[in-house]
């Protein structure tokens, strides 16, 4: 494929994670304390009656005062419960963009929060998941910016089958968007991802779906987790425009995990590291 097209493409092998990182920015975290227990009051001690003696033809000694132990009051009880945080009030689709603007910027740095587009964000991520889980790319309405610059190759043999190879400089265009990718904790983001299922399943069904876009993320998940691993150059071919892959067996394979091989091999650890974590999170979901 041509350099720009291919830059912008390869940025949606990271899109199906960095998507549902954005999730995090979403929600309102409550905590509350649990009140304290009235005290118990203390019983009243009984006070002590001198006992007086009748007059006797003999007197006897007086008997002992009877004093009566005093009783301790009871513990106060206090529960290391904490009451359930309030339900968030989560905004119909139509009017999600300023709620999702807002949880963004305290948690997303201002300099990662510019990946994203500001429009539409949760329509346009469900669009991108849904086309992982089919294992194709949208090329269009993303919510994410592609890396910059464009993508960088260099020629390794020239004339009618020259090859090329991606550059270590092209690996680094990604940097950023991993960084925003790792910026939540894979459970923090499931339980932020529990928290907004309603709104994804309203775009999800906004496409003429039936069913759970839960189910629709776990398989974009397990399509990029398919990726092959391939620890060596990879070696390109340009028979016109676009770049191919000199391999048939990787020219094969889904354009979502093409383009997970363009990152190079230590991003897309890092990025199947993430994303393993994140499913085993949801698999605790109920």
């Amino acid at each position: 494929m041509s350099k720009d097209k291919a830059s912008n493409n390869t940025a949606m092998a990271v899109i199906a994670v960095i998507v549902i990182v954005l999730l995090g920015g979403f929600i309102y975290w409550y905590k509350t304390s649990a009140p304290e227990p009235a005290p118990v009051p203390t019983p009243p001690v009984a006070v002590p009656t001198a006992v007086i003696p009748k007059p006797a033809p003999a007197p006897e000694p007086a008997p002992a005062p009877v004093i009566e132990p005093a009783v301790e009051p009871p513990a106060p009880v206090v529960s290391d419960i904490e009451p359930p945080a309030p339900k968030v009030e989560l905004p119909p689709l139509d009017s999600s963009d300023e709620f999702v603007a807002e949880q963004l910027k305290p948690k997303v740095d201002a300099t990662l929060l510019g990946l994203i587009v500001p429009d539409e964000v949760v329509r346009k991520t469900a669009r991108a998941i849904i086309g992982i889980s089919d294992n194709r790319l949208v090329n269009q309405y993303r919510p994410v910016l592609s890396p910059l610059p464009t993508m960088k190759v260099e020629e390794t043999s020239s004339g009618p089958d020259a090859e090329y190879r991606l550059t270590d400089d092209n690996f680094k265009r990604y940097q950023r968007h991993l960084t925003l990718m790792e910026s939540i904790e894979p459970a923090t983001l499931a339980d932020m991802y529990q928290e907004l299922a309603p709104i994804f399943n309203e775009a999800y069904a906004e496409q003429g779906l039936d069913g759970d876009f839960k189910e629709v993320l776990l398989n974009a998940i397990n399509n990029m987790l398919a990726t092959p691993e391939v620890n060596k150059p990879i070696t390109l071919k340009r028979p016109a425009v676009m770049y191919t892959f000199a391999d048939p067996k990787l020219e094969a394979l889904p354009d979502p995990q093409k383009l997970m091989l363009r990152m190079g091999p230590e991003n897309q650890k890092r990025v199947k590291a993430y994303l393993e974590a994140f499913k085993a999170e949801l698999a605790q979901q109920p």
